[in-house]
């Protein structure tokens, strides 16, 4: 992690990791029927072979983790799942999974990566544009009836 000497290591998703994926969204508030699809979710992604679940383990723990799903009929991947726990945040841990989500994406020859978010995430929406990512487009009530979502895209350079 950049803000001290905590190595950090970003590994593939294993079955034993579900308990991790419930603390992380617990110590960051999330409600239970979000958690529990979340938990089903990672379970999906790391079985399939064009989606993949990292985890972010420290000496104190899992601490974070991302989805990622690849589509190969328009070649982008999507962050599907991002999340890390409150006392590791603003540490390089997001910053260490997207860069594995990309690197994902990029094996297999996708053009780019693309996350959505709550407007409202003001936070992750600054996180996503410091790394890169550019606002695409406005999705009206994606999340529910008062509550917008927004795209942001990475393209990468074609080589």
């Amino acid at each position: 992690m950049q803000n001290d000497a905590t190595p950090l290591h970003i590994l593939p998703y294993r079955s034993g990791d579900r308990k991790h994926i419930r603390s992380i969204l617990t110590s960051i508030g999330w409600d239970e029927h979000y958690i529990r699809a979340f938990e089903q979710a990672a379970a999906h992604f790391a079985q399939s072979d064009d989606a993949a679940v990292f985890m972010a383990q420290t000496h104190a723990g899992t601490v974070g983790f991302v989805f990622v799903e690849y589509r190969a009929w328009n070649r982008l991947a999507q962050i599907q799942g991002l999340a890390v726990e409150l006392a590791c945040q603003r540490r390089g841990v997001a910053t260490a999974l997207v860069t594995q989500a990309e690197d994902f994406a990029r094996r297999r020859a996708a053009r780019g990566i693309y996350v959505d978010t709550p407007t409202t995430n003001e936070r992750g929406r600054r996180f996503y544009e410091a790394i890169g990512y550019r606002l695409g487009y406005l999705m009206p009530r994606y999340y529910a009836d008062e509550l917008d979502g927004v795209t942001y895209q990475k393209f990468f350079a074609v080589t």
